[in-house]
């Protein structure tokens, strides 16, 4: 009896030790940009985690993970896009960029999605992303802001 109270002890006591030992604090970054020009609007979506694991007595581990997704809307009409021949759009923030090029007219529509994942840099709050759509010749810039 006295054999099983102790070990039940040092296991609680090994538990205790261990949670003790490793605290674990995790922050939510998740933000929706918006921003319109004269011919076409944006939504940047981000969900982020930021993790700081701290290990007593050893080096703290720090780790990131986020997925963005990237909404392009033309404002007008989907037919006026049938025409177009050279299409890009590009956007820029703090912590990454991405763009993209269509050659083929079919493939530019009034709603266009880009996506990415990954771990590293992520948007803050106050962060600004510029974007950039040229088509035909034509361009529109503008930028993306927290929706407050």
């Amino acid at each position: 009896m006295m054999i099983k109270k102790l070990r039940t002890l040092v296991l609680s006591g090994m538990m205790i030790f261990l949670l003790a030992a490793c605290n674990t604090t995790t922050y939510k970054h998740n933000y929706t940009f918006t921003g319109e020009g004269e011919v076409w609007s944006a939504e940047y979506v981000q969900k982020a985690t930021e993790k700081f694991i701290d290990k007593k007595g050893e080096r703290a581990d720090y780790e990131t993970s986020q997925h963005s997704t990237l909404e392009l809307k033309y404002k007008g009409e989907q037919s006026d896009l049938d025409t177009i021949q050279d299409f890009k759009y590009s956007y820029e923030g703090t912590a990454g960029r991405g763009s993209r090029t269509l050659t083929d007219a079919k493939g530019v529509r009034s709603e266009l999605k880009s996506e990415r994942s990954g771990s590293g840099a992520f948007e803050q709050e106050d962060s600004v992303i510029k974007v950039v759509v040229e088509w035909d010749g034509q361009k529109d810039e503008f930028e993306l802001k927290v929706r407050k």
